[in-house]
């Protein structure tokens, strides 16, 4: 599988560091580099690119502002290049595979290509399993969809279990066991506890799909259950932290947050005080 790479720094030395560190790799095609967000930003979307070597820190717009900019469904797989890397810790918003620090270290830019490789390797899985399904749904007329004045007639019936790729095989797992869902691209990640899981989803179509007793959105690339949520913890300037009680902290952006208090104190779930001291 041939991997289109883009490489987006503001620094001609940095972009060439990392043009000669994938020169070696026969699965990497370097498609393009530039040297800001904004003549990226044409040339992402227009291109759609498997992989994307951007640097956090660029004149008038850094790398997560980007890929906020541009939106989780067209989010190729990431690695950020930071020289800080208290900075890379915005990357869960944004569906980040990994960061590697300035100045490079080899060992860390083989890992961080790596974990790339196997993020590409399940979309692609996942991605092959939806088309054969596809093809099978239209090979059989049993399957068929209802028609559209039918299916507008039923109850609304909320996503109960997920379909999941594992190798080769398909488990189906019970959204109860999801404690958040992250965008990654065109699809989905499932955090269930210690486990991940990717589907064939986007943000938009999970949002109509899944009840929204029980889940909520906090932000364009995350979706949380409630019944997970341990805390909101406030930070001053609008901003606000929620605590799941696997540990994981995730941003509640401002644009979701009324949205999200609302739904959350009306699915029978009170969250704990924040640092404040206010419930």
């Amino acid at each position: 599988m041939t991997i289109r790479t883009v490489i987006v720094d503001d620094e001609p030395l940095a972009r060439e560091g990392v043009r000669l560190r994938l020169a070696s790799e026969p699965d990497i095609v370097v498609i393009g580099e530039y040297g800001s967000a904004r003549q990226a930003a044409e040339a992402l979307c227009r291109d759609r690119p498997d992989l994307l070597f951007l640097d956090i820190e660029m004149p008038e717009e850094g790398g997560i502002e980007l890929l906020r900019r541009i939106g989780p469904e067209r989010v190729p797989a990431v690695v950020l290049v930071t020289a800080h890397e208290e900075h890379a810790l915005e990357a869960f918003e944004v569906s980040v595979v990994d960061y590697v620090l300035k100045p490079i270290v080899e060992a860390r830019f083989r890992l961080a290509l790596a974990r790339a490789r196997r993020r590409l390797e399940e979309r692609r899985a996942v991605g092959v399993g939806e088309r054969l399904k596809e093809l099978v749904d239209q090979l059989d007329p049993v399957g068929a969809a209802p028609p559209a004045a039918a299916r507008a007639a039923r109850p609304a019936v909320y996503t109960s279990r997920f379909l999941v790729r594992v190798g080769s095989r398909e488990h189906p797992v019970s959204v109860a066991c999801v404690d958040w869902i992250e965008a990654d691209g065109d699809y989905a990640r499932l955090h269930c506890g210690e486990k991940e899981y990717l589907v064939r989803e986007t943000m938009a179509s999970l949002d109509h799909a899944l009840d929204p007793r029980a889940f909520g959105r906090i932000h364009r690339s995350a979706i949380v259950r409630f019944d997970r949520v341990v805390s909101l913890v406030s930070e001053g300037h609008g901003d606000c932290e929620i605590h799941l009680a696997s540990g994981t902290v995730l941003r509640l952006s401002r644009n979701f947050r009324d949205r999200f208090r609302s739904a959350l104190s009306h699915s029978g779930f009170a969250p704990g005080h924040d640092r404040s001291g206010r419930p």
